[in-house]
């Protein structure tokens, strides 16, 4: 563009010395006379080859006049022209900022859309959509997730933290209480570019404009403790966001008592109803050595 902007601006600065030239060529001493003729009543009288009486001739004082009076002219004419030569180029310049402004806007809204990737019906089949973010070069996926909560990690010392790999104990949770904490979740991960930012559960419904945190054992004030688990740190397909989003969902199905940030989430079982019908159920598998069932009443009651 700024080519393009360069070249018109020359050519009207050639194109106006020129025009400057032609008009600074014409001269008076390119006036030539042949004599005087003067008229009297009717008739014209041609003098021709006058004797020179004075220093000055009257052809060299209508020269000196015509001459006062064209550069007068001249100057007129040059400034009429400097004008309509500065209003051009003003013209000009006005239009190719006011284009330049239109491209650098385009160029900066193209810049700022995030290019949406390949994602198929059969992805959506599957639980997995996208939306543009916020910023520059962002995409938010949203994975229609199911929070099913069906173990619990144990410390035996009591303390909550596991001393050594014997006192640490990976229990089932009752089938029954299962039932009633599992329930669907979303699963947002964050890209930029082609970075995983981040991965967070929220609920399914918003609160005005924003999606509330889901609140669940390891929901803390900064987000989800996720443990040992970390997510990809980066992607090339829906696939691979897919499968970050499935294996946040899996690392979901483990309760670590060691690592609870909330004892009593909302819509949940408090950890220590968890935790003792988990003893209660270990208990009357350990009594009859073979499965037993708690009734639905007996896990919400126990503790």
């Amino acid at each position: 563009m700024s080519e393009v902007r360069n070249t018109f601006t020359q050519e009207v600065e050639d194109r106006h010395t020129e025009m400057l030239n032609d008009l600074e060529s014409i001269s008076i001493e390119d006036l030539k006379s042949d004599g005087v003729s003067l008229s009297f009543g009717g008739k014209t009288f041609k003098f021709s080859d006058l004797e020179i009486i004075q220093d000055e001739t009257l052809e060299e004082k209508l020269r000196k006049e015509f001459k006062e009076k064209l550069n007068s002219q001249q100057q007129r004419i040059r400034d009429k022209i400097n004008s309509k030569i500065n209003q051009l180029l003003l013209m000009h310049q006005n239009k190719q900022q006011e284009l330049d402004r239109k491209e650098k806007a385009m160029r900066k809204k193209y810049t700022d859309a995030a290019m949406m990737p390949e994602i198929t019906e059969a992805h959506m089949l599957k639980g997995l959509s996208v939306v543009k973010g916020s910023t520059n070069d962002e995409l938010t996926w949203v994975y229609r997730a199911i929070y099913n909560p069906r173990f619990i990690v144990i410390y035996n010392n009591g303390l909550g933290t596991a001393y050594d790999g014997s006192r640490k104990q990976r229990k089932a949770i009752p089938s029954r209480l299962v039932t009633r904490m599992k329930k669907p979740i979303l699963l947002i991960i964050k890209t930029k570019g082609n970075k995983i930012t981040g991965v967070a559960t929220k609920e399914t419904i918003a609160t005005g404009d924003m999606l509330p945190a889901f609140p669940h054992y390891h929901q803390t004030g900064n987000g989800d403790c996720w443990g040992s688990w970390s997510h990809d740190k980066s992607w090339k397909n829906p696939n691979d966001i897919l499968k970050t989003a499935k294996d946040a969902e899996a690392v979901l199905e483990t309760i670590n008592q060691g690592s609870i940030a909330s004892r009593g989430p909302s819509g949940l079982p408090r950890i220590q109803t968890l935790l003792d019908a988990v003893e209660k159920l270990s208990a009357i598998k350990a009594q009859t050595n073979e499965d037993a069932n708690l009734s639905e009443d007996d896990v919400w009651q126990a503790g």
